[in-house]
């Protein structure tokens, strides 16, 4: 088993929520784990403040616009 699939360990924390939120088809599911996705990416980004910019940013900033889109679909 290779370590670049979703829920790998190699992966930061915040995008395996993303992802787990991105796939997730249970429309009562779905607002937790947009939540849980959108808080993880919000504290990295806190963490990225302190430090220097990565290409980190960028992947952050498209991963909380698409979970936004996600929700007004689902809303």
């Amino acid at each position: 088993m290779s370590g670049s699939g979703p829920g790998s360990p190699k992966q930061p924390e915040w995008q395996n929520l993303y992802e787990a939120a991105v796939l997730e088809l249970d429309r009562a599911v779905l607002p937790n784990r947009i939540q849980a996705a959108r808080a993880a990416i919000e504290g990295r980004i806190v963490e990225l403040r302190t430090s220097q910019p990565t290409e980190d940013d960028s992947r952050l900033e498209n991963a909380l616009k698409i979970l936004e889109g996600l929700m007004k679909i689902y809303d």
